[in-house]
C-alpha cells in the first residue's frame, strides 16, 4: 500500500481511490489493508514523516580539493582550494576535508564558477590533531614502506652477488687442487688453466661491480628514507587540527563545475629583490624584480598560480575617530610651581625632537596597492630554512650615468644610473644586487618607484673619479657697533679630476645652513661658487654643483658661506 501526499494529516489510500473514480469513495471496509484504527496510523504518519524529512534533506558528497592559488601578502596569504562539484536541481550540501583548523570563517569565502549557483551557507567543524594530516601522513608512510622495500631489494642482491663469488672462490679452489694432481701425473693442460683463470676473474669483475652499484643505490636509498622519516617527524609533531567544511549549495539545474574556496592564512610574507645589471659602455641597464617568498603553514603550495601583493587586508581600513578635547585650569599647590620650570625645559626639548623627526623624515604621500603575478606556477615549501625566490618581472632600459660625491662627508665618488621608469607598475623598494659590467659591485637599496618618476640607482664606487675637501680655515669675529654679533665663515675648497677616458657628468653635494631663528642669518660671499640647483628634492638648504668632465679635466669649486648671531647666544650645531 503507497500514502500520497496531500496535506499535514491527511492521507488517501490508492486502491480505495482507484475504486472510486467516477464516484464518492465508500467507508466501506478496504479490501487492501483492512481498516486501519487511528492508534495505528499515528506510527505509520510519524515514519512517513520522518522518511519525507530524510529524503529532503540533500545527501552531503565529500569532495577532493587542492590548492590552486595563493595571494600572499606583506604578511599573511589568501588560499584558495577547488573541488570539482555535481549538482543537482534544488539544494546541495558538499563536504571538504583538510583544511587547517586555524582558519578564520569569517575570513572564508566560498563560490562556484557558474552563475546558476548560489552559496547558501558554510560550516566548519574542527578535527582533533589525531586526525590531522592523515592523507599527508599516509603518503609519507607509504613512500617510507616504498623505500624500505627498494632497501631490501638492494640488499637481496648483494646477498646473490656476495653468493656468486662465493660460489667462484669455490670453484678456484676446486680447480686448483685438479690441476696440481695434474701437474703431479705429468698431465697438465696450461692452456685450459689459463682459460680457466679468464672466466672466473670475468666473472668475479661482474659480481663486484654489481655489489659497488647496488651499495651506492642502497646509500641514495638511505638517504631518501632519512629525509622522508624527517619529513614524517615533523608532520606529527606540528600538532595543528584540521577542519571539515561543509557548504550548502543551491542550483538552478543539473550541472558540474568547479568550486573554489578562499582562506587566509597568517604564516606567510613576501618581499622584493632585484638585481641590476649595468652596462657602461652602450649605457644600458637590466633590472630584474624577484619576490622572496615564505610560509610555514600547515600546508605546501605546489604548482599554484602564485599572486603577490603589497596590499595589508588585516590593516586599519578607516582614520581613527578623533573625541572632544577640553582645558580646564587649576591652581597647583607651591611645590608643582617649583616643578614647573623644569617640566617647561622637557617640554621644550620634546617640541624640538618633535620638529627634527617631522622636517627630516619624508614619506610618500600615497602608496599603490599592487598586484605582482608571477610568469608561470610555483612551489612553495612550508618547510624551507629560508625564503624562496619568484622571478616576476624584467626591465630594459637605457640610462643616464651620473658620479656624485659629498666631498665633506667621503672623499670619494659613486656611479649612478638614472632613468624614467615609464612602466605603468611601481615597483616596491627592496634590496638589490649591483653588477657593473659584468662584475659584482655589491649590496645597494632599490627606492619605491611610481610610474614616471626619475629613478636612481646606486651602483657603487666610481674609482676612476679623484675627490678631495680641503678646509681652508674660514674663522670667527664679531661685528656692530649698537650690538655685537659672532660671525663664523666656512671655506672649503673641493677638487675633482675626471680619470675616465670618457666624458663624465660629475654632481658635488654639499650644504647651506639654514636657520630656524630669525636672530641667526646665512650670507654667502660673491667669491663663492654658485650652486646649479638649491634645495634639491625638497630638502632645504641642500645644493650641487654639475658638471661634464672630459677626460683628465680637474674642477675646482670654491664652497663659501658665512653665519652671523647676536653675541649672547651659541649656535647648536657646528657649521
Amino acid at each position: 500500500m503507497r500514502f500520497a501526499w496531500t496535506s499535514p494529516f491527511r492521507f488517501r489510500c490508492r486502491p480505495c481511490e482507484a475504486r472510486a473514480i467516477g464516484g464518492t469513495p465508500s467507508r466501506a471496509r478496504c479490501t487492501a489493508v483492512g481498516d486501519i484504527p487511528m492508534k495505528s496510523r499515528i506510527p505509520a504518519i510519524a515514519a512517513t514523516l520522518l522518511t519525507t524529512s530524510l529524503l529532503a534533506a540533500p545527501l552531503a558528497q565529500a569532495l577532493e580539493s587542492r590548492i590552486d592559488a595563493v595571494t600572499v601578502y606583506p604578511r599573511g596569504a589568501d588560499v584558495t582550494r577547488v573541488a570539482r562539484v555535481s549538482l543537482t536541481p534544488g539544494a546541495n550540501s558538499v563536504l571538504l576535508e583538510g583544511f587547517p583548523g586555524d582558519i578564520d570563517l569569517g575570513r572564508l569565502t566560498a563560490m562556484v564558477e557558474n552563475q546558476k549557483v548560489e552559496v547558501r551557507s558554510i560550516r566548519m567543524d574542527v578535527r582533533e590533531q589525531r586526525d590531522a594530516y592523515d592523507a599527508e601522513v599516509r603518503r609519507l608512510q607509504a613512500a617510507i614502506t616504498e623505500v624500505k622495500d627498494a632497501i631490501q631489494a638492494i640488499d637481496d642482491e648483494i646477498a646473490i652477488a656476495e653468493f656468486q663469488l662465493k660460489f667462484l672462490e669455490g670453484l678456484v679452489q676446486d680447480s686448483a687442487s685438479r690441476e696440481r694432481r695434474e701437474a703431479v701425473s705429468g698431465q697438465a693442460d696450461v692452456a685450459s688453466w689459463q682459460q680457466a683463470m679468464d672466466s672466473i676473474g670475468s666473472g668475479a669483475g661482474t659480481a663486484m661491480e654489481k655489489i659497488r652499484n647496488a651499495r651506492k643505490s642502497r646509500r641514495d636509498q638511505e638517504a631518501e628514507l632519512s629525509m622522508l622519516e624527517r619529513e614524517l617527524e615533523n608532520k606529527r609533531d606540528r600538532r595543528e587540527d584540521s577542519a571539515v567544511l561543509r557548504i550548502s549549495l543551491y542550483s538552478e539545474s543539473s550541472l558540474e563545475s568547479n568550486l573554489r574556496v578562499t582562506y587566509f592564512q597568517r604564516q606567510a610574507s613576501w618581499s622584493s629583490s632585484y638585481a641590476a645589471y649595468l652596462d657602461t659602455e652602450a649605457n644600458r641597464l637590466r633590472l630584474t624584480h624577484e619576490a622572496q617568498v615564505s610560509q610555514t603553514s600547515s600546508e605546501d603550495w605546489n604548482n599554484v598560480e602564485l599572486t603577490l601583493s603589497t596590499s595589508n587586508p588585516g590593516g586599519a581600513m578607516q582614520a581613527p575617530e578623533q573625541d572632544s578635547r577640553f582645558l580646564d585650569l587649576y591652581e597647583p599647590r607651591m611645590g608643582a610651581r617649583m616643578a614647573r620650570p623644569g617640566v617647561e625645559r622637557r617640554f621644550e626639548a620634546a617640541q624640538m625632537l618633535e620638529e627634527v623627526v617631522v622636517s627630516s623624515a619624508r614619506l610618500p604621500s600615497g602608496r599603490y596597492a599592487v598586484l605582482y603575478r608571477a610568469s608561470e606556477r610555483a612551489s612553495i615549501s612550508n618547510v624551507a630554512d629560508q625564503a624562496q625566490g619568484v622571478p616576476l618581472s624584467e626591465y630594459r632600459v637605457g640610462v643616464s650615468l651620473v658620479t656624485r660625491t659629498n666631498p665633506r662627508r667621503n672623499a670619494s665618488a659613486f656611479l649612478s644610473a638614472r632613468y624614467a621608469h615609464d612602466s605603468e607598475t611601481p615597483l616596491l623598494g627592496g634590496p638589490m644586487r649591483v653588477f657593473v659590467d659584468g662584475a659584482f659591485a655589491g649590496l645597494a637599496q632599490l627606492p619605491d618607484l611610481l610610474p614616471g618618476a626619475e629613478a636612481v640607482l646606486p651602483m657603487g664606487p666610481d674609482r676612476q673619479v679623484e675627490v678631495s675637501a680641503t678646509d681652508q680655515g674660514g674663522g670667527k669675529g664679531s661685528e656692530g657697533f649698537l650690538t655685537s654679533r659672532n660671525t663664523q665663515l666656512a671655506d672649503f675648497l673641493f677638487e675633482v679630476v675626471n680619470r675616465h677616458s670618457r666624458q663624465t657628468t660629475i654632481e658635488v653635494v654639499d650644504y647651506y645652513p639654514v636657520s630656524r631663528d630669525e636672530r641667526i642669518e646665512v650670507s654667502v660671499p660673491r667669491s663663492a661658487t654658485k650652486p646649479d640647483e638649491e634645495n634639491i628634492d625638497e630638502r632645504p638648504g641642500v645644493i650641487v654643483w654639475r658638471k661634464t668632465l672630459e677626460p683628465g679635466e680637474r674642477w675646482r669649486i670654491a664652497h663659501q658661506y658665512e653665519v652671523s648671531f647676536p653675541e649672547d647666544t651659541m649656535l647648536t650645531d657646528p657649521l
